[in-house]
């Protein structure tokens, strides 16, 4: 079976304004050392944002060390970051290198930093501060050369609130934050996405690449992708399988019926966030303003985007943000 390397990078061209905003501002921070911290829903590319902007940076030539802390067990955390020496601990018969120590002179991502234990928090600030890593086992710091990212599906300023992550590691991580643009925010980049996908998932599976119907492209810019890009690639992938076991395999294109089951996933949806909403003594006019602002956000302040995601017009998005802003004006007084 053909296999195809996972992608490395973000696209160079975008056809969503949202998209190219978030793009120059990665190329702009290319040339810089400053920490960066990459938040945004899961599935949205964080980590190819990551890929990218050690790519676009003069410390490309030099090693990008990417460490997911959701697959190290709580005990292993500090050994991966920072090393150890041999007999730092049971089983340690020989001498690691931590992972900053790996990534000198260029680049480490740390994937879901809101994973960090609350003792590695500590000595992680310490190396942000100090520039230097301690080894376990080891008195002698070493210095170390490293452009930190890191990646967070959470918001960290309620962890902070909440106590389970370090205010002054907040800080020093979101020196620059940045939102990696949700897939419903940058629906303009569908059709090139849709393309990169099926090629790419195709030569994985070893089948035939198919073109997508434009009843198939219009079902899937009316899906909400709570997944985003991961989700999309995702129902690319069976929708492929599918077509290949089915007596229309043979018909050169995925057609609507090919994607079905993307009602399935949205069934019921509705009801348990009217649900929800009900339960916290939300009202209709609560939901509503909650919806426009959270669309504006997520779109850059591109309405156009924003009304999209929302399914209305851009003049009607106008008039319910006009209309709120007049009901949130104080009255005069009497």
């Amino acid at each position: 079976m053909t296999t195809t390397k996972p992608l490395e990078s973000l696209p160079k061209e975008t056809a969503s304004p949202v998209f190219r905003a978030f793009l120059d501002t990665l190329s702009t921070l290319a040339s810089s050392d400053a920490t960066v911290l990459l938040s945004g829903e899961i599935g949205v590319g964080k980590s190819l944002a990551a890929r990218t902007l050690h790519r676009l940076s003069d410390r490309a030539p030099m090693p990008l060390v990417e460490i997911s802390l959701a697959a190290l067990a709580p005990s292993l955390v500090e050994s991966e970051l920072f090393g150890h020496e041999r007999g730092a601990f049971t089983d340690a018969r020989t001498a690691r290198l931590g992972c900053f120590r790996r990534a000198e002179g260029g680049t480490l991502v740390l994937e879901d930093i809101d994973l960090l234990p609350l003792d590695a928090q500590v000595k992680l600030l310490r190396v942000l501060q100090e520039r230097v890593v301690e080894p376990l086992g080891s008195e002698a710091p070493v210095p170390i050369d490293v452009r930190l990212v890191v990646t967070t599906g959470a918001d960290l300023a309620r962890l902070v609130a909440e106590g389970t992550f370090r205010e002054d590691l907040y800080y020093r991580l979101a020196v620059v934050p940045i939102e990696v643009p949700p897939l419903r925010a940058r629906l303009e980049d569908l059709p090139m996405l849709v393309r990169t996908l099926t090629d790419l998932r195709a030569a994985a599976l070893g089948v035939p690449p198919l073109l997508v119907s434009a009843e198939a492209h219009a079902r899937l810019e009316a899906f909400p992708w709570p997944g985003n890009v991961r989700e999309l690639e995702n129902a690319l992938e069976r929708a492929l399988v599918l077509a290949g076991l089915g007596d229309g395999g043979g018909s050169g294109e995925l057609g609507l019926r090919d994607f079905e089951f993307l009602d399935e996933a949205v069934a019921g949806f509705a009801d348990e966030l009217a649900k929800s909403a009900l339960a916290h003594g939300l009202s209709v006019a609560d939901l509503e303003a909650a919806m426009l602002d959270r669309a504006v956000r997520e779109s850059r302040g591109n309405l156009s985007a924003a009304a999209r995601a929302l399914g209305i017009t851009r003049r009607a998005l106008e008039y319910r943000l006009g209309e709120g802003a007049k009901k949130a004006k104080p009255g005069k007084a009497l």
